[in-house]
């Protein structure tokens, strides 16, 4: 019976894309210095603007200041980054010791405070206190950077003593706040009892100020990894990694090498249940939300598993988005991808009934392309409801790009943490190897521009062209045109296409260019009639005279001309050039006839149109327009 209604649940939630509202890049910034950043997560600032933090190995270079892991055997130290809400770098900080440490969470407090989690191995410089099996490093800011406060979770210096786990592929340390101004803290913690050590997930209910009140572990008699925790509309939590535990000590784990792992508390910390779910090789929960209050959870991970529970693999690794109710049991699960590695690192939900499943991905996705052969930055938006796939997005360039964090803003615009070796496509800047890349992701507006040019056609009369990639919701678009760039007069309105995902093309002639610059821009309206900015151009107008030329020294037929001229001039030592009405040069060829006579062939490959020929010497100069047809 369960089978059966697994199929049909797997059904519904892995439906087919539907054209949704498609994000589009508003822009994106890379920060680093010359050897390797990596983010982990972001909080939006009270300003608008946006904090990241992560890792740097890198010391006195470009964006990093100073850092204590470089001087280290490999180490590394949290990198801290404030931007701007347009992603301009407005402060960076370092945090460590000599060893590895890395920042992986960060949240906004009820006082409008920025505290950090992470682990650090170091036993030196901000972990002093800590013990060499390793330990959790937070740390208190303000918004300009000022440290607060620090404090360490501190591992022990012994085989028997506690240790928490490092940050890695499988484990990362999380940290929320609550409604109440109370934090949570999770982490991966080992016991080191007797007769074998073992992890287990670890809680701690922290004040305001950061002070345990209380703290438990949870999990099975092997080694169980923590990625993620949520506080859930019961007033409980809801915990997600991985586990190498058995099924004899959590249902449904044993399956394989590594089993996704969910376990519910209540608020006083007494688990409700543990389940795990998997296949025969790796899978891995890295990320929950609960969807709306309705005590059902969308986790993202990622899995290698060819067959199993959570479904059938499509290449070498899956994106895993896995719906579960408040009893643990499986609503649905799908594999999301292509025939490369793929996976989702974090789930974010709006306010709009719309998940989004943030990883990297190196695969073709239904008909959206990578940027390149490596991985790309993938964001999967589905519908919360229904999990129906909405739209996918790569962003990213030829090398190796991934997201593992984002936030919305409170403007709805998606912001992402992530991390990028990349110097083409999406990006136009590499620090050294991989630096941290933010990226914005907003709602297109009702339209948008591809190119907007103008130029003079052979009327002398300036054509404005335009393209739009992308409109919904559109009704009219307004050309607009001043001589001095500031008080503009409406030419023309242009029906819009109302509804397009392809490239579609508007012309409009003015007629009457004045002498100087022509300034234009465009605006357009929605089908609710309000009013957007559109794309600007400019075109210098020059006239060409018609009349014969006064200087009777130079004439030139046939006018309109095919191949040749024949000019007809007694200047001596003179200079022959064709060029276009924007100056380019065409070249020419002169022979002479007879004396006073040329031919002047024009090169192959000329394409009709309105031409000058110059005629030129140290003492005499001349113009004269041509048409060539």
């Amino acid at each position: 019976m369960f089978t059966r209604v697994f199929g049909i649940l797997f059904f519904i939630f892995s439906g087919t894309v539907v054209f949704g509202q498609d994000f589009i890049l508003d822009w994106q910034k890379a920060y680093g210095g010359e050897r390797n950043e990596i983010a982990y997560d972001a909080v939006e600032c009270t300003d608008g603007g946006f904090i990241v933090v992560g890792s740097t190995t890198s010391k006195n270079s470009f964006d990093v200041k100073d850092s204590q892991g470089f001087d280290g055997a490999g180490g590394s130290d949290f990198w801290v980054i404030k931007v701007s809400a347009k992603g301009n770098l407005e402060w960076t900080k370092t945090f460590g010791g000599s060893k590895e440490d890395i920042a992986t969470s960060i949240v906004k407090t009820i006082n409008n405070e920025y505290v950090i989690l992470g682990s650090t191995l170091s036993t030196d410089g901000d972990a002093s206190s800590n013990g060499i099996n390793g330990g959790l490093l937070m740390v208190r800011l303000k918004l300009d950077g000022s440290v607060v406060s620090k404090r360490m979770f501190n591992g022990g210096n012994s085989s028997s003593s506690n240790s928490y786990q490092a940050t890695n592929s499988f484990s990362k340390p999380t940290l929320k706040v609550l409604p109440s101004g109370q934090m949570v803290v999770g982490a991966t913690r080992s016991i080191n009892a007797s007769p074998f050590s073992r992890a287990d997930f670890y809680f701690a209910m922290l004040t305001p100020y950061g002070d345990t009140m209380w703290e438990k572990t949870y999990g099975g008699g092997l080694e169980d990894y923590l990625n993620d925790i949520i506080p859930t509309s019961d007033n409980g939590f809801l915990m997600v990694g991985t586990t190498l535990s058995l099924e004899r000590d959590i249902p449904g784990a044993g399956q394989g090498f590594y089993d996704g792992l969910a376990i519910k508390i209540d608020a006083s910390g007494r688990q409700s249940w543990a389940k795990g779910f998997g296949g025969l090789s790796l899978d891995v929960f890295h990320s929950v939300t609960e969807i709306g209050s309705t005590r059902t959870y969308a986790i993202a991970g990622e899995s290698s598993s060819t067959s199993g529970v959570l479904g059938s693999s499509l290449g070498e690794k899956d994106g895993l988005i896995v719906k579960i109710d408040n009893q643990g049991s499986l609503l649905s699960a799908t594999r999301n991808g292509g025939t490369g590695n793929d996976g989702f690192y974090k789930v974010l939900e709006s306010s709009d009934d719309k998940l989004y499943f943030i990883g990297t991905s190196e695969s073709t996705i239904g008909t959206v392309k990578p940027k390149g052969t490596l991985t790309d930055v993938w964001v999967r938006v589905v519908k919360a409801s229904t999990g129906q796939v909405l739209y996918d997005r790569l962003q990213g360039g030829a090398d190796i790009d991934l997201a593992r964090g984002g936030t919305f803003s409170k403007d709805g615009v998606l912001f992402l943490a992530g991390s990028s070796r990349s110097t083409d496509g999406d990006l136009n800047l590499n620090r050294g190897q991989s630096d941290f890349w933010s990226l914005t992701l907003d709602t297109p507006p009702p339209v948008v521009f591809g190119r907007f040019e103008s130029f003079l056609n052979e009327f002398e009369e300036i054509e404005l062209l335009w393209t739009t990639t992308y409109e919904r919701g559109s009704q009219y678009i307004y050309v607009e045109k001043s001589d001095d760039n500031k008080t503009f007069v409406r030419l023309d309105e242009v029906f819009a296409a109302i509804n397009s995902s392809i490239t579609k093309t508007y012309k409009f002639k003015d007629k009457n260019p004045v002498v100087g610059t022509n300034y234009y821009r465009l605006k357009y309206s929605d089908q609710a009639g309000k009013t957007y900015d559109g794309p600007n151009s400019s075109f210098r107008f020059v006239p060409l005279a018609n009349e014969p030329l006064p200087n009777p020294e130079i004439v030139a037929y046939p006018n309109p001309a095919t191949d040749y001229l024949i000019l007809e001039s007694s200047v001596k030592d003179f200079k022959v050039q064709l060029v276009d009405v924007q100056g380019s040069d065409f070249g020419v060829t002169v022979m002479e006839l007879d004396r006073d006579t040329f031919k002047i062939t024009f090169n192959q490959g000329l394409k009709p149109g309105v031409y000058v020929l110059k005629v030129s010497s140290p003492i005499y100069k001349q113009s004269r327009k041509i048409v060539i047809r």
